[in-house]
């Protein structure tokens, strides 16, 4: 075997357990909160992760889609304001859903340092098609 060829294989082997090592990594506790918001509240209309890469709604971006945008981090922070939020996300102590919103699904109650808790979530995400 040529030497070109070792170097390629030796430095493929030590990228592969770098990777394998990343996707065994386990999460923070701040994650696993995150995790645990997003299957229970999130996860009706997006994909949060893989245990639900196919039970959400088709048009709604998923959570992997979404980190993958350059401003995931703000769009994150302030979800709760962007539409559709607004008619069915209360943030405690913070906003109050518009009552001329009508919401179709039920009231999701947050508070602030669980949307931390999500970006943290995303934060060990890994991007994903």
């Amino acid at each position: 075997m040529n030497l070109l060829l070792k170097i390629i294989l030796i430095k493929t082997l030590i990228f592969l357990s770098i990777v394998s090592k990343a996707d065994t990594a386990p999460m923070s506790e701040a994650a696993l909160r995150g995790l645990e918001i997003a299957q229970e509240h999130c996860s009706r209309c997006h994909v949060v992760g893989n245990e639900n890469r196919y039970s959400s709604i088709e048009t709604t971006p998923s959570f992997f889609g979404l980190r993958a945008m350059k401003d995931w981090r703000i769009r994150f922070t302030e979800f709760y304001i962007r539409p559709p939020h607004p008619a069915l996300v209360n943030i405690v102590d913070v906003t109050e859903r518009s009552k001329k919103l009508p919401a179709f699904v039920s009231e999701i109650n947050l508070k602030l340092d669980q949307i931390d808790d999500l970006i943290s979530y995303l934060e060990q995400l890994k991007k994903i098609d």
